[in-house]
Formats: C-alpha cells, sequence, structure tokens
C-alpha cells in the first residue's frame, strides 16, 4: 500500500465522513445510513446517502458520490491535496511534506496567489467609494442596479492608476510572482515594470461554488479612454489554473441556493455580468452566465447536474443567436431539457429589470421554446425556405440533433415534428441521421467496464476517450504491470489529452529511474482536469489492474478505428454543408 494511500486511510479513520458532511448537509440516521438533501443538486425528498462503515457518499439522484475527500472538493472548489490539507486540520494531523507539493516555491507562489485575489476583491470595493470611481457609480445607477446588489456581488473599481493596486498588495507582502500568477498584474513590454491588468474598469468579482474568488472580469465606461481607443469592452483574468474559465460561470456561487429557492423555476442562463446581476435581483429564478459567450462542455455538465430544465435567455441579436445554438447543443448531449426565450428586439434582461417589464420578461421565460422548434423557426424565417436544396439543409441539420439528445423519447418525438415541419418522409429524414449506434446501444467496447442497462449510446470518440484513460488508470494502480506491457506502452499514441500526457510523464519518470504511481501522479498533475480525474482513478480500483490493463489494450484499435470512422463521417457530412451553403443563404449557426 502507498504512503499515500496509508495516510488518507488514516485521515478519514480519524475525520468520519457523517461528521466532515454534517457540516453542509442536515443528516438523518435511517439504519446503517446517514440521509440529506444533496448538495449538489436541488430536491426536496433526500436521495443523498452517506455510508460511514464504507466511509463514502452516494447521491442517487445526481449521480455524485466519493468519499470525504471529494465531498470537500467539490463542495468548496479545492485541488485534490488542498481538500486532503484541510481534513488534515481536522484530524490534527500534519501533511507529510512530499505531499504539500512537488515543489514548495511554486506551490507556496499558488497560495499567496490565491491570498492576492481574496485582498483585491476587498480592495476593488473599497475603490468604488472613492472620487476616481464617481463615473462608475454613476454608470450603475443609471443602469438601476441597486446598491444591495453591489455588496451581494462584490462589486468593485479598478482604479485608473495602475500601481495602486500593486503598491496595496505590496504592502500584504504579496510577492510579484503571487501577482502576476494572480492574473492582476503584467510586465510592461519595454520597461518590464510590473502595472495592474486591470484599470479604469468597473470589476465583477469570478467565484467558484465555494465561493473563492478565482478572477475577475472589468468592464470599462461608456466614453471612457478605453472605449475611444476600442479596447475590449470586457477583460477578464487570464486563463490559467487559477481561473478554469472553460468551467466557470457567474454567479455560480449563488446558485445552489437559487436551486433550493426556487425549487419549480428553470435555470436561466444569460449572457452578462448585470443580466445575472438584476434577474437574481428579480428573485424569481437560479441564474447564471458565461464569462463571455463561450459556453462549453464543462458548463454543459455543470447544469445537467442540477436536473432542472434549462433557458437560454440570450441577447436578441446574431451573437445572441449564434450563442444559443452552440450552448443548446451541448446541453442537448447531456440530456438537459433546453428552452429558448425570445426577448423583444432591443432588450437585454438587465434593461427589462431596469424598467419593471418584469411581467413581460417572466412571460418570455414561461413561454420558451423547445430548442428544436427554436431551430425549425430561424429555419423558416429564410426567405428561400421553399427550395429543395435549403430544405436539406434544415433536415441535415435537424438530423444531428435529433442524434445528439441521449433520451430516445426525445429523439422520436423530434424526429415527428421535423418530418411534419419539413414535409419529408421518416426513410429520408433516417438517411440522414449520423453514424447511428448498434442495436446493442453501445458503440465499440471500453475494455473492462460494463455499460449500465438501458443506458444512452456514448459516441465512438467518448468510448476511445475512456478507453484511453482505462489504460493509464490501470498502470497507475499497479507500476509492475507497465514492463509486461512494455512493447505496446512504450509505442502506443493517444488520443485523449489528459490519458496522453499522463503516459508522457510515466514514460519520463522509468527512464530516468524515478518510478512512478498514483501518490507521485497527484503531486505531478496538480491542474484541475487532471487532478478530477486522478481523484476518480483513486476511488475505482480494479479488482486485478494487470487484467484490466490487457483487456484494455485489447479493446483498443477496435475502439480508435471505430472513433476514425465516425470523424470521416463528420467530415464528410461538414462537405456537404459547405457545398449547399456555397449555393444557398444558411441561417445562424
Amino acid at each position: 500500500m502507498s504512503e499515500l494511500q496509508v495516510f488518507l486511510d488514516d485521515l478519514k479513520e480519524r475525520v468520519p465522513i457523517e461528521s466532515v458532511v454534517g457540516q453542509k448537509v442536515q443528516l438523518s440516521r435511517k439504519g446503517n445510513r446517514y440521509w440529506g438533501l444533496c448538495p449538489f443538486h436541488a430536491e426536496k425528498t433526500p436521495s443523498f446517502s452517506v455510508h460511514p462503515a464504507r466511509n463514502s457518499f452516494k447521491c442517487f439522484g445526481c449521480g455524485m458520490g466519493g468519499d470525504a475527500i471529494t465531498f470537500v472538493r467539490e463542495t468548496e472548489g479545492l485541488e485534490f491535496f488542498e481538500a486532503v490539507r484541510i481534513l488534515a486540520d481536522m484530524a490534527g494531523l500534519a501533511m507529510p511534506q512530499k505531499f504539500r507539493g512537488s515543489n514548495p516555491e511554486e506551490r507556496g507562489a499558488r497560495e499567496q496567489a490565491r491570498e492576492a485575489l481574496q485582498y483585491a476583491r476587498q480592495f476593488f470595493i473599497q475603490q468604488l467609494a472613492t472620487a476616481d470611481a464617481a463615473e462608475a457609480r454613476q454608470y450603475l445607477q443609471a443602469r438601476k442596479i441597486a446598491e444591495e446588489s453591489w455588496q451581494q456581488f462584490g462589486l468593485g473599481w479598478a482604479p485608473t492608476n495602475r500601481q495602486v493596486l500593486l503598491e496595496f498588495l505590496r504592502s500584504k507582502q504579496v510577492s510579484p510572482k503571487a501577482m502576476v500568477d494572480a492574473g492582476l498584474a503584467l510586465e510592461d513590454g519595454q520597461s518590464r515594470k510590473l502595472k495592474a491588468r486591470f484599470w479604469g474598469r468597473l470589476m465583477f468579482p469570478v467565484a467558484d461554488a465555494g465561493n473563492r474568488t478565482l478572477g475577475f472580469g472589468g468592464r470599462y465606461l461608456p466614453g471612457s479612454f478605453a472605449e475611444d481607443k476600442q479596447m475590449g469592452k470586457y477583460v477578464n483574468s487570464p486563463e490559467g489554473p487559477l481561473f478554469p474559465k472553460r468551467r466557470l460561470l457567474y454567479g455560480l456561487e449563488k446558485l445552489q441556493q437559487g436551486l433550493r429557492d426556487y425549487a419549480e423555476a428553470p435555470i436561466v442562463v444569460c449572457e452578462g455580468y448585470l443580466d445575472v446581476i438584476q434577474l437574481h435581483r428579480a428573485g424569481k429564478w437560479p441564474v447564471v452566465a458565461a464569462l463571455g459567450t463561450a459556453f462549453t462542455e464543462d458548463h454543459a455538465r455543470r447544469l445537467a447536474r442540477a436536473q432542472r430544465r434549462v433557458v437560454l435567455l440570450l441577447d436578441p441579436d446574431e451573437a445572441g443567436r449564434k450563442a444559443a445554438f452552440r450552448a443548446g447543443r451541448l446541453l442537448v448531449a447531456e440530456g438537459v431539457d433546453v428552452r429558448v426565450a425570445q426577448l423583444p428586439e432591443g432588450h437585454d434582461p438587465a434593461d427589462m429589470v431596469a424598467e419593471e417589464r418584469l411581467e413581460e420578461l417572466s412571460g418570455c421565460i414561461a413561454n420558451s421554446w423547445d430548442i428544436l422548434r427554436w431551430r425549425l423557426d430561424t429555419w423558416a424565417r429564410k426567405t428561400d425556405f421553399s427550395v429543395p436544396a435549403v430544405v436539406h439543409q434544415a433536415a441535415a441539420e435537424m438530423a444531428e440533433w435529433i442524434a445528439t439528445t441521449p433520451s430516445p423519447v426525445v429523439a422520436e418525438s423530434w424526429e415527428n415534428q421535423v418530418q411534419d415541419f419539413l414535409g419529408v418522409s421518416a426513410a429520408a429524414l433516417g438517411k440522414l441521421l449520423p453514424h447511428a449506434a448498434p442495436s446493442s446501444g453501445v458503440v465499440g467496447r471500453v475494455g473492462n467496464a460494463s455499460p449500465p442497462q438501458n443506458s444512452a449510446p456514448i459516441s465512438p470518440q467518448e468510448v476511445l476517450r475512456r478507453n484511453e484513460r482505462e489504460i493509464i488508470a490501470a498502470i497507475l494502480h499497479d507500476p509492475s504491470a507497465y514492463p509486461r506491457f512494455r512493447q505496446q506502452l512504450d509505442t502506443i499514441q493517444l488520443s485523449d489529452s489528459v490519458a496522453r500526457k499522463v503516459l508522457t510523464w510515466c514514460r519520463q519518470q522509468r527512464q530516468s529511474g524515478e518510478g512512478f504511481d498514483l501518490e507521485s501522479a497527484f503531486l505531478a498533475f496538480p491542474d484541475s482536469e487532471s487532478s478530477l480525474w486522478l481523484d476518480q482513478v483513486r476511488l475505482n480500483r480494479p479488482a486485478d489492474p494487470c487484467l484490466a490493463l490487457e483487456r484494455a489494450l485489447d479493446a483498443l484499435p477496435g475502439n480508435r478505428e471505430q472513433a476514425v470512422a465516425a470523424q470521416h463521417e463528420d467530415v464528410d457530412a461538414e462537405h456537404l454543408r459547405s457545398f449547399l451553403r456555397r449555393i444557398s443563404i444558411s441561417p445562424n449557426d
């Protein structure tokens, strides 16, 4: 047993999982388990179970599960060893030096960068009350943003003098490296001196689900120097380990409470910071926004966990329609019931709340359209919709939507709607459906895991991703299995970025004579995506890692062939759509 596992077992023995979970969930005992309302999705009847004998929790509603480390990590938005450190403090155990990070200086700088973000948030809030921020206050008042909302969302002001923030951080003993790591400072291209990234902007702190400040968004004011010079209206903190933009949603720290407060309401996804703030003040829906218009698979998965209908309330312009299209596709793939609310032209949600048109706004949300019906209507508005080539183009897109949903019931309903709306036969539409899954419901096989009964089909690319990660998980659990399959493992090429990165590291460790295991992998890959996956690997050890590795390697060639074939079909379909676009006008997509 590894040193890490020994330490974690001792930790979990000293800190019962029910006491950890009980700090955030009201639990009641029934038999040998505790039950409560899940903290990861809104529910009225408890489906969240804690099993003390197994030191684990499981929600039978949203599927979230794990041990005390997983619980602290997910509820607080922490990295793996940060969660371990919190539990170690609760247990009165000292973290072994080797688990504090492979590079103490880097670890210290990262922790200081987190502190710098907290200092900066308070600094910006204080600056909003200064004379330098007079125009910012006037702007908020003109937009009818209540001062109560300023406080609830921590709105602030970045001074026009780019050294003021840095002087404040220096007074708090924040190092220059930590300022840069936090995304608060950057080097001047000529003088190489540090200067503040944000200046002369209204500041919106961005937090994770545990309400830790991870970064900021800054908006210039109308008529400002930044607007005159046509700088970006919004500037966000740079993407990085401390600010994983692709996984963050503005308002995320208030989402769980919103789900509880408005149990029957859909989650509303809007476009901007002020939209979230004003809709939150309206007090009728849980509300979030992507940081910019880039909605990602991580956002979709996060919202899918809430098991709630999602209404896309984006601006009624071309950019808003394109954003709704992209977000809708990703949410549909996660099995989410997605609707699109149609706003009056020239109005955004924040303005409608400010203008006291809340009843009208509520009507737009209540009467939102099913995502497929909305797309069909988009096509129908085209002036040349009667042209057969355009109908074909519409049918091809609808076939992709139908193939995307994991629900056979939704797919059948959509097929019927498309046939009626476009006037095409079931046979013609069926020919457009991309690489339908075999009747077994599973495309390919992973290696060891049997798919659950009645599970939705998964794509060949996803099967391949799981297969590749299964290979890496096996050798991390049992590094002695590597030499038995060295010829394959030394030459194998993987497509999944996480699996490829970890395998390259394993090879380098072997070549240097240092070796590898799951414990050292946690230290080598503190970034969120890899660390999250490694945590799942930790919780799911196969009975025989060597046998698991053999099966996963055997499954790889067939899964790779299916993934490549499916990709070629997608490329061929895109070539056809590209040709059709050249001979006809396509809708906004």
